[in-house]
């Protein structure tokens, strides 16, 4: 269990104001249900009275009583906040991969199209005037990429603009697309 990222996430929600409204609100309604409400639906004319009466004698226990009806919707939302976030944290990895990798990822369709690209990599993108896979690659890697020649083989290829060599790794995708990734040396 990481014990940072769960701090991490209970902080991040006690700082949304949200956490606190929603806290304020559920308060709000359980207080008014159980200091004035039910003392009403038990038959008492004036159920603020009754509220004054519980302060008399039990100032302590009825103060405890209106705090802990907004600490509890405060608790169960941080928790459940956690909780999802916590368990959703290798999905929100694996989405925001292409995004934070700083070398370019992105997916293309059978004729070489850009399918889905990152920000960082459509930065790149721009940069060089890359349009397509094969501006890239070039033609001979593009064409190996394609025939579904063996993805696990090595493919490296020197980027003439940036005076790099570069790693190609690929893995086609179930609808006939291509998720390529390269990683600069």
């Amino acid at each position: 269990m990481d014990y940072k990222l769960i701090r991490r996430l209970i902080f991040a929600k006690l700082c949304e104001k949200t956490t606190y409204v929603l806290a304020l609100i559920v308060g709000t309604l359980i207080n008014v249900y159980g200091q004035l409400l039910v003392p009403w639906f038990r038959g008492a004319n004036n159920p603020t009275d009754v509220l004054m009466n519980h302060f008399q004698i039990h100032p302590g226990l009825t103060l405890f009583s209106i705090f802990l009806a907004f600490a509890f919707p405060l608790c169960v939302g941080v928790y459940s906040s956690v909780v999802t976030r916590y368990k959703g944290r290798r999905t929100e990895s694996i989405a925001d991969f292409p995004e934070t990798k700083p070398d370019p990822v992105f997916r293309v369709n059978q004729t070489g199209s850009f399918v889905e690209v990152g920000s960082t990599t459509q930065q790149f993108f721009d940069t060089y005037g890359i349009h397509n896979a094969q501006n890239i690659l070039g033609d001979e890697i593009w064409e190996e990429i394609k025939s579904g020649a063996e993805s696990d083989k090595i493919v490296q290829f020197y980027f003439e603009p940036e005076y790099a060599s570069y790693i190609v790794k690929y893995t086609p995708t179930r609808n006939d697309n291509i998720n390529i990734y390269l990683t600069r040396l």
